[in-house]
């Protein structure tokens, strides 16, 4: 992914009303990112800005679920299909564009929108399951393509000034 500065994460939810909170992006490495995503400090919304094949940029605005589990599990993100253990996923969730606030999506992803970072291992729990045994771009792939699907079922990736 290309490096990004504050304006253009900012341009990338052009139908939001409220501009999302930037976090510091000097510290964060480009190089191994598929798309780019954050919560906010307060920690009940996640930013996801996705480059898309002409070169724009698109976001979207997700509300996280606060609750958490007190029993031991096993979680799947499924965006990078990461196994975590107990509560190492949250429920995310977003209004689809054009409904008037009537459709909701939502899935169980990263609770930190980290996925690109952990489908090279380059975050998170030990392995307590059975690893992967796909090499990293079929990794990144299907990564891609699970976010492209869930911008698509929210109706983002569409004219932005079509409402």
């Amino acid at each position: 992914m290309q490096p990004l500065v504050a304006e253009q994460l900012r341009g990338a939810f052009p139908w939001e009303k409220r501009k999302p909170v930037v976090p510091n992006l000097q510290q964060v490495d480009w190089t191994v990112r598929d798309y780019f995503g954050w919560v906010h400090p307060a920690g009940h919304r996640g930013y996801v800005v996705m480059p898309l094949t002409n070169g724009e940029l698109r976001g979207l605005v997700l509300r996280r679920s606060q609750t958490t589990s007190r029993r031991r599990r096993y979680e799947m993100c499924s965006w990078c299909n990461h196994v975590h253990r107990t509560n190492g996923t949250a429920m995310f969730s977003t209004l689809v564009r054009g409904t008037d606030g009537r459709v909701t999506i939502g899935n169980a992803m990263c609770r930190n929108l980290d996925c690109s970072l952990r489908i090279r291992n380059l975050c998170g729990d030990p392995p307590g399951y059975m690893g992967e045994t796909i090499d990293l771009d079929s990794k990144v792939q299907r990564l891609q393509a699970a976010v492209y699907q869930f911008l698509y079922r929210a109706d983002v990736l569409s004219d932005p000034g079509v409402t």
